[in-house]
């Protein structure tokens, strides 16, 4: 898939009829981000925080206009705290997907992984092997260094985008790359043991440890085992064009985490007669467009107290 052309970020106004005018803006700030924002149903509580060397706001994956993702090297990554909803029992189901367009390799390159390396060795990580040789995904069982299960498969071409997605059903690991089947041969001794309280990183493992290099986007994780009708549905609706037509079919099937590597944004939707922002980020206010006041304590959605004045409104920024 051919990325999309860089654009501008975005910024977006709403005008609602009704008792108030409520009107929503992005600031973009010039600062680097410390944050990657979660839409998934987790909301704040699983943000990612950044590394400063993570570089923001890079063409994504998705052909639909105002799609960014995040370049990573050097060990910088992005870390989700350590979260039980992002790390279920091992004989429970879920599903990780992500798309990836590495610019180089080692063949120790860590995209995405939770896998705790000291003692016995637990968890989970996506290694991107050589082009032809595919995306490797190994768990671990808790005896030493001990791989459980070793699943290969599909190709990783440089400066290519990559879909792609691991279904754990509680017993085994399929391996999808670009909507189809790549792989469940386990050439591990078997076994997954979860970890319980390695955080959730991109683009590198702990400490920077087997850095990916390259552009990372649309990092979601699932606590279901997703079909390969519903993985092929992503993966064909990356090329639409329609704004939004890839972020709701990753909600709509239950992503818990969801990084789309987009800039913060602000939206405002009646619910029934009562005007809701919804947002990532931190959510500002003001009544002029002049002096601003930022709702820190604030989380989305976020429905602005009354009685309202004749105009509010509201930005997201880093």
């Amino acid at each position: 898939m051919k990325p999309p052309k860089t654009s501008m970020l975005p910024s977006t106004a709403f005008l609602l009829p009704g008792i108030a005018t409520v009107t929503a803006l992005v600031q973009i700030a010039a600062a680097v981000p410390t944050t990657s924002y979660n839409t998934g149903s987790l909301g704040k509580v699983a943000d990612g925080a950044s590394t400063t060397g993570v570089v923001v706001d890079q063409p994504g994956a998705i052909s639909a206009f105002q799609d960014f993702s995040s370049s990573y090297s050097l060990g910088d990554r992005t870390e989700v705290p350590y979260l039980p909803a992002l790390n279920p029992a091992s004989t429970s189901p879920f599903t990780i997907e992500f798309w990836a367009k590495p610019t180089g390799s080692d063949n120790d390159d860590a995209p995405i992984g939770n896998r705790l390396a000291t003692g016995n060795r637990t968890g989970w990580v996506f290694f991107q092997r050589t082009a032809a040789t595919g995306w490797n995904f190994r768990t671990y069982n808790g005896n030493g260094s001990t791989v459980g299960w070793d699943v290969t498969g599909g190709t990783s071409t440089l400066n290519e985008w990559s879909h792609v997605v691991v279904v754990w059903s509680g017993s085994g690991a399929t391996l999808y790359v670009n909507g189809a089947f790549a792989s469940s041969t386990n050439v591990g001794v078997g076994g997954f043991v979860a970890n319980t309280t390695e955080s959730f990183r991109v683009g590198a493992l702990i400490g920077g440890a087997s850095p990916y290099v390259g552009f990372l986007d649309d990092v979601a994780f699932y606590n279901t085992a997703l079909t390969s009708t519903q993985i092929a549905n992503h993966y064909s609706t990356a090329s639409s064009t329609v704004a939004g037509a890839y972020r709701s079919m990753v909600l709509a099937d239950g992503a818990v985490l969801y990084l789309q590597q987009n800039p913060p944004e602000a939206n405002i939707s009646l619910i029934g007669a009562v005007p809701t922002v919804t947002f990532t980020g931190i959510l500002a206010q003001s009544p002029d467009l002049l002096n601003w006041t930022d709702l820190t304590t604030a989380t989305s959605p976020f429905i602005p107290a009354g009685p309202l004045p004749g105009k509010l409104f509201f930005r997201s920024h880093r």
